[in-house]
């Protein structure tokens, strides 16, 4: 099937959500995952595609489904059959959720290097609708049903890459490119799954190896008979994507540093943030003068309201001086007003003497 024939067909499938065997969904809710990139919670009326288990996730699995959308759902929406995964991506850049990614349901097969099982569960399954594999036929590519994909001159539709027996693999839209790094990035902060991709498309040496990894990885790394997904163009951008940022570290970076780091303690350990604040009111004025250091007045009111006297007298630091200088003054007369009663005391006994003398001489006379 040609690529503007996929879209139409998706845009059909997005118009009255009903896939290619007639079965009906309902969106049930639309999230905004960010990046204008949104997903479509789909459910037809029946649940016994995927398990109502929650299970801890702690890695992502990347698949192609060989198809386009209107297949695609049909395929992982069987009833009474438990194989699926939680989301589907569209090349028009649409994510349909099938069924909550804390549950689960089958989606390695039979022989899956980890057990399907036990990889199943701790694994988010994402299928990108895409016809894979592609064979040449003159001047045509043709899909895995034998059909024109496109011209062997139209380039920008495929790969030429040589991986487990084809030489030509379809390739993802620029739109279909962004929505899975988004949609990653996003299970990746709330699984709180690493960015950690498989750095190739090789099988996992050993069952320990692959139920211990912690990332992304590739349904090629579990089974060595599939090919989803080669290290084509298409899926080097999106690791590429989706490790030049991080979103353990730059996300919570932006975070720390967009508040200051005194309220973004408290949320950690309310209550004990809590009973410090009654049990220690001291800090409210500390905090005080440190956001207005200008105004030091403040803190001396309530100094001096214990001892008004000592903070006034400091204040004026020149009239102490001059209080000194009054009290000099004041002792001079002082002093003098007491040397003059002194000096008229050794007067008045002179004067007694001549006039004793004065007598006696008058006597002798």
């Amino acid at each position: 099937m040609r690529p503007e024939t996929i879209k139409k067909r998706e845009d059909e499938f997005f118009s009255n959500l009903t896939n290619s065997s007639g079965v009906k969904y309902k969106l049930t809710a639309t999230t905004d995952i960010g990046n204008d990139v949104k997903v479509y919670s789909i459910r037809p009326d029946f649940t016994s595609y995927y398990y109502n288990a929650r299970t801890v996730k702690k890695s992502i699995c990347l698949h192609f489904t060989v198809g386009y959308i209107k297949s695609d759902t049909s395929s992982l929406s069987k009833a009474d059959n438990h194989v699926s995964v939680s989301y589907v991506v569209d090349r028009s850049g649409r994510i349909y959720e099938m069924f909550p990614d804390t549950e689960w349901s089958y989606h390695l097969g039979s022989g899956a290097i980890g057990g399907n099982g036990a990889m199943s569960k701790q694994s988010i399954g994402i299928e990108i609708s895409n016809y894979g594999p592609l064979k040449l036929s003159g001047e045509n590519l043709v899909d895995a049903y034998k059909n024109e994909y496109c011209k062997v001159s139209e380039t920008e539709f495929y790969y030429k890459h040589s991986y487990r027996g084809y030489d030509y693999y379809a390739s993802m839209t620029d739109v279909q490119i962004d929505a899975v790094v988004a949609l990653v990035k996003y299970l990746g902060r709330k699984h709180n799954i690493p960015m950690n991709f498989k750095p190739d498309d090789n099988p996992f040496a050993t069952d320990a190896e692959a139920l211990a990894f912690k990332g992304v990885f590739y349904h090629t790394n579990v089974r060595k008979d599939k090919f989803d997904w080669p290290f084509t163009p298409s899926l080097k951008a999106i690791i590429s994507k989706c490790t030049d940022v991080l979103p353990e570290v730059p996300e919570s970076a932006p975070d720390a540093t967009a508040t200051e780091p005194q309220p973004a303690e408290p949320p950690a350990s309310v209550e004990p943030a809590v009973e410090e604040a009654k049990s220690a009111p001291a800090p409210a004025p500390e905090v005080e003068p440190v956001q207005e250091p200008t105004p030091q007045p403040a803190p001396e009111p309530a100094a001096p309201a214990p001892q008004p006297a000592p903070v006034q007298q400091p204040a004026p630091a020149q009239q102490p001086q001059a209080a000194p200088k009054a009290q000099t003054a004041s002792q001079k007369p002082a002093q003098a007003s007491t040397a003059k009663p002194a000096a008229s005391k050794p007067t008045s006994l002179f004067d007694m003497i001549i006039s004793l003398i004065l007598q006696l001489l008058g006597l002798k006379k």
